[in-house]
């Protein structure tokens, strides 16, 4: 397809074997068109046997595309032209869905805020409406090993990505731009800036005017982004699934270390509910898909709800120990599992982990363990509530985590909140989490000073510590 601008943009096109013209599901990628099905999020069989059209196309300067590739800068105009050119294709009959993960999750947000005529609903997974905060940001702090691998591994032209190491963009920030040099100004712009402002689609949700399928995972990086964004919904056929998964495009029930259970597993289901509300959309009605459903932890099942956080879901406090660390900059804690995101990286820096590891560091303290009598279910959000004291401005890391009955400590999620100097109060905010915590299982509160690569290093040595006063604050929701 040639775009406005004259640019010619290159798909594969899968069709069902008639000639009858079909509604289609467009996919926008920048990670080679020809690798992007089938999988569970996108099978193309699934789709035309259901009558479906699906064009996957490489975005502008990827791939067999034409032009020059700058993430997010030209996906809005390109997405709509690339909508208008769908449904004006004598195969389709005139409507049009987008679908995908991720930052193909990213062109729908912005081919929707153009609000091309034949869009009729988009499905974006694991992913965000706003690039900074979100995305490129947890409570203002960069995603630096994310931002960092993702442009080294993933983004930066062929032939000059750091495939064999992409730890070296840790490091190499100068070496890094050379190759991407759009991270220039992704590594010193703050959260809230023009810059991420004008990328991102948050500040102008109200030109969304089609149903979004939000699907997140409790594991995944864009977590608290997809959770804004289904807070900003004003679509009643809006829906949610949140999973256990990591940023995973398998929506395997194997994440980290842990099976959270075969229930988790989103492989067999996920798109053809996908479908299912594509359908209900083009029809003009509700999809049969409960406005939330989320998968508890810990139980091994799905919980079908009205709202997120649960409807009636109350607060409980739990105190914190007080508690010492010594932060050495050249010696940062290393980042273990969580919500975090690393390209090329075995592992992909997410899922739970057993932090034991990282006790008997000096940077690193137990500052908090509890255990109840009976069954609790956690769901909503989780926040730590310091009083603090440190030598000079300090990076507050809280991670909290549920012990094992081995004993292994498995993080359930975890927070910065950077504090200058002087700071006696500081909010750590952790995420949201969904997990049934059996009766006698202790979960157990751990403070650092850092978490690198996933966050930046910190540049300030010395002590920090966390004061008689501190808490934890839990959302409760006892018939989940």
């Amino acid at each position: 397809m040639t775009l406005r601008d004259g640019t010619v943009l290159r798909a594969e096109v899968w069709r069902p074997d008639d000639d009858r013209p079909h509604p289609a599901i467009l996919v926008r990628t920048p990670y080679v068109k020809e690798t992007s099905a089938p999988s569970p999020i996108l099978d193309c069989r699934l789709a035309t046997e259901r009558g479906y059209a699906v064009v996957l196309q490489d975005v502008r300067g990827r791939g067999s595309s034409e032009g020059a590739f700058e993430p997010f800068v030209n996906e809005e105009r390109d997405g709509a032209d690339s909508v208008a050119w769908a449904a004006a294709q004598p195969w389709c009959d005139g409507d049009v869905v987008m679908g995908g993960m991720s930052y193909v999750g990213a062109t729908q947000w912005l081919a929707a805020a153009a609000r091309p005529p034949a869009l009729r609903a988009i499905a974006p997974t694991l992913s965000s409406d706003d690039f900074g905060e979100g995305w490129s940001f947890r409570s203002g702090v960069i995603e630096h090993g994310f931002l960092t691998t993702w442009s080294a591994g993933d983004l930066a032209p062929p032939g000059e990505r750091w495939l064999d190491t992409p730890e070296r963009a840790y490091h190499d920030l100068a070496g890094l731009a050379g190759i991407a040099p759009w991270t220039g100004d992704w590594l010193t712009e703050g959260a809230g800036s023009q810059y991420w402002r004008s990328r991102s689609v948050a500040p102008r949700r109200d030109a969304i005017d089609v149903p979004v399928l939000f699907t997140a995972g409790w594991y995944d990086v864009f977590l608290a982004g997809t959770l804004r964004g289904f807070e900003r919904t004003h679509h009643p056929a809006d829906r949610l699934i949140v999973g256990p998964w990591g940023h995973d495009s398998d929506l395997s029930n194997l994440v980290g270390e842990v099976n959270v259970g075969s229930a988790g597993a989103g492989e067999e289901w996920w798109f053809a509910a996908a479908l299912d509300f594509f359908d209900a959309a083009r029809a003009g009605r509700e999809s049969a898909l409960p406005r939330v459903r989320a998968y508890v932890l810990g139980a091994r099942r799905w919980a079908e709800l009205d709202a997120w956080p649960p409807p009636g879901a109350t607060s409980l406090a739990v105190p914190l120990d007080p508690a010492r660390v010594i932060v050495r900059p050249e010696d940062p804690v290393p980042s273990l599992g969580g919500r975090g995101l690393l390209i090329q990286v075995p592992g992909g820096g997410w899922g739970p982990r057993d932090q034991r590891p990282l006790l008997g560091r000096p940077d690193v303290a137990l500052a908090g363990r509890v255990e109840w009598p009976r069954p609790v279910t956690l769901a909503g959000p989780v926040r730590a509530r310091l009083r603090t004291a440190a030598e000079g401005p300090a990076d507050w890391v809280v991670t909290l985590c549920m012990e094992a009955a081995d004993g292994a400590l498995h993080n359930l999620c975890e927070g910065i909140a950077p504090a200058p100097a002087g700071a006696t109060d500081v909010t750590v905010e952790l995420g949201d989490v969904c997990v049934e915590v059996a009766a006698g299982q202790p979960l157990v509160t751990l403070l650092a000073g850092s978490s690198f690569p996933r966050w930046p290093r910190p540049e300030t040595a010395g002590e920090q510590q966390i004061l008689a006063g501190s808490r934890l604050e839990l959302t409760v929701a006892d018939h989940l």
